[in-house]
């Protein structure tokens, strides 16, 4: 059986990736790629809750529900308001 990594580093270009995504919007101005971030945020979400820390800018570390929430939020705050699915949920 394998043990889940006690650690994971998310690096700058991922998390440029990320950005990036948050970032792209449709010729309207619309968003056109939070889908696809909202399902990045759920996978390290997921990573965090099955008790890997997951480690970020300037060594920001996600040890918990709690800790990954803030983190997002304030990262890509507008998703919150602006999209439909949200990364704390698997099910919308």
């Amino acid at each position: 059986m394998n043990k889940p990594k006690r650690e994971q580093t998310i690096t700058a270009d991922e998390l440029q990736i990320l950005d990036d995504l948050y970032a792209q919007r449709n010729p309207s101005g619309r968003p056109g790629s939070w889908g696809s971030l909202v399902e990045n945020l759920r996978e390290i979400r997921r990573t965090v809750e099955a008790g890997t820390i997951v480690i970020v800018e300037d060594n920001v570390r996600l040890h918990s529900w709690n800790s990954f929430y803030t983190w997002a939020h304030g990262r890509y705050h507008m998703l919150e308001d602006g999209y439909d699915s949200w990364i704390g949920d698997d099910n919308s």
